[in-house]
């Protein structure tokens, strides 16, 4: 296999990987607020994998890239803030 492959299949593991880890936690049994917090970190964190390595955009010019990065960070942002660990909540 060659160092391209490689790499693509070791990113693909590690997504597979957040999902099945993310599923497992659903089922722990702990508090809303900190499953919330896990779920906006692994949801960012796959996000940039994908964009990295799948989407083609790591230029650090693109737009498109810049505006994926934005979503990224606003979304698991706007999650925090849903279970109570925005600016001025306490967790």
């Amino acid at each position: 296999m060659s160092t391209p492959e490689r790499h693509v299949t070791l990113v693909w593991l590690g997504l597979v990987s957040l999902t099945l880890g993310a599923a497992r936690l659903g089922d722990s049994g702990l508090p809303g607020a900190i499953t919330g917090a896990v779920v906006a970190l692994v949801m960012a964190g796959k996000g940039f994998l994908v964009i990295r390595n799948y989407m083609g955009l790591r230029d650090p010019g693109s737009r498109l890239g810049q505006a994926m990065g934005l979503y990224f960070l606003a979304v698991p942002a706007l999650i925090l803030v849903a279970v109570g660990w925005g600016p001025g909540l306490a967790p």
